[in-house]
């Protein structure tokens, strides 16, 4: 892993699951690393990354992400941990492993849990993404100047963590540090509750009005549009978050309701 040092750059990368972030992220990683290898379970999937450039080689067998310096998971989150520990296994010793999961405190645990001696794992959510799905969807400016979200814990290796941080800003992205019960809690509020928000604004909004709806509708019932898989997973896996960022909303909903019954809504 380049020199040894805390703060050097990741030669080789491997991105498991080749998904909108996943292959954004092996976009991205192309063009910082020496060689990125793509594993997903659809050859499909594979060849399409080949043909836009998001990776060098592909595998549908986990062992092709065995010998890259950071290993990246980005299957759906439900699948992270397992992955994780299964990857986890057939990578070299000093190696990096972390991951894109949404939710992390209870995937941090289960890979901690599961770890091989001599890997090192840091819990990762890059935060950033858009309603689409799938490689074809996949472009790396969505990256630009977002937060990249790492979650050590007491057992982590510090030096994994730099070197991570340092992989992120070649990505054009921010490290951001924070604890996996801390960052599951603010990302309730900063990103759960917004998806919520918005499949309830459009639930409420009716066919006809639909129908003369002008930007700001669109824009904001847009992330209602995520795929439903990926989001009953999350609201399953941080479901005392979000219920608590739910009950912070809808008190400010009263209040904007109040507002307006007294004729004076305010910011």
């Amino acid at each position: 892993m380049g020199d040894g040092d805390s703060g050097s750059f990741p030669r080789t990368a491997a991105v498991i699951g080749l998904g909108l972030i996943g292959g954004s992220l092996a976009l991205r990683l192309r063009e910082v690393c020496a060689h990125v290898t793509g594993v997903d379970l659809e050859p499909a999937v594979l060849d399409q990354a080949k043909a836009r450039g998001a990776i060098d080689s592909g595998s549908t067998d986990l062992g092709a992400a065995g010998g890259a310096d950071v290993v990246i998971v980005a299957t759906p989150l439900a699948q992270v941990a397992q992955t994780g520990i299964a990857a986890a296994r057939r990578m070299r010793s000093g190696a990096v492993l972390t991951d894109v999961g949404s939710v992390k405190a209870p995937v941090v645990a289960a890979i901690h849990a599961g770890l091989p001696a001599g890997v090192r794992y840091v819990g990762g959510h890059p935060m950033a993404g858009n309603e689409k799905q799938g490689i074809a969807a996949a472009d790396a400016t969505i990256l630009d100047g977002r937060p990249f979200v790492l979650t050590p814990t007491a057992r982590t290796d510090p030096s994994a963590v730099a070197l991570l941080q340092t992989m992120i800003v070649r990505l054009r992205m921010q490290p951001v540090i924070l604890d996996p019960v801390q960052h599951d809690e603010l990302v309730a509020q900063a990103s759960h509750l917004p998806y919520l928000v918005s499949l309830a604004l459009q639930r409420a909004i009716a066919d006809d009005a639909r129908a003369i709806g002008g930007p700001a509708m669109a824009e904001m019932t847009r992330i209602a549009h995520s795929p439903q898989t990926m989001w009953n997973e999350i609201c399953r896996a941080n479901r005392e978050a979000i219920l608590r960022a739910l009950v912070r909303f809808e008190a400010e909903l009263a209040s904007v309701r109040r507002d307006v019954e007294e004729g004076a809504p305010t910011r």
